[in-house]
């Protein structure tokens, strides 16, 4: 009976670190498929009735079709962008899951190429698994900082900057 404990429990671990992978798959691809602009591809990791609030609970949008258009509209201005996400904190429950994700952003507005935008920010999820794997039922965007930084090859301050990495 002791022996048939152990496998159980060495299956709802084994369990567990697949569904944390899966999750973070999931948020990996929302954010290189915005960055890819594979918007049609978007809406596969979003459940259907999926609530995202963005700009600190300024704006909230409802269903995936509803966010994927939000961010097609909200994206077309840039030039390009790059999502760093690094996900902390992911707690499975079940078929339920919550994630804290963080955010460095960086992008460049297509009518001015000598800036770039970056930003720091938290994803908060709610995560649910369905017949489709797991999925983002709730998400909050919180942004902490945003500046507009000149792109430039003269380092601040008179830091060092390597050969190798200078332009």
């Amino acid at each position: 009976m002791n022996g048939n404990v152990e496998v159980t429990q060495q299956l709802e671990r084994l369990q567990l670190l697949v569904d944390e992978l899966e999750i973070r798959r999931v948020i990996t691809d929302y954010a290189s498929l915005i960055d890819a602009r594979e918007f049609d591809r978007l809406h596969s990791v979003f459940a259907p009735d999926v609530v995202v609030d963005y700009h600190n609970g300024r704006t909230q949008v409802v269903g995936a079709g509803s966010v994927v258009d939000y961010i097609v509209e909200n994206t077309r201005h840039l030039a390009w962008q790059h999502h760093n996400v690094s996900p902390y904190a992911i707690d499975v429950m079940g078929d339920r899951a919550a994630a804290q994700v963080y955010l460095l952003s960086h992008q460049m507005l297509t009518d001015s190429p000598d800036e770039v935008l970056m930003m720091a920010a938290t994803y908060d999820l709610e995560l649910t698994r369905g017949e489709q794997g797991w999925r983002i039922l709730h998400m909050t965007h919180s942004i902490k900082v945003a500046n507009y930084l000149p792109i430039t090859t003269t380092p601040a301050g008179g830091a060092y900057v390597p050969p190798a990495v200078r332009h």
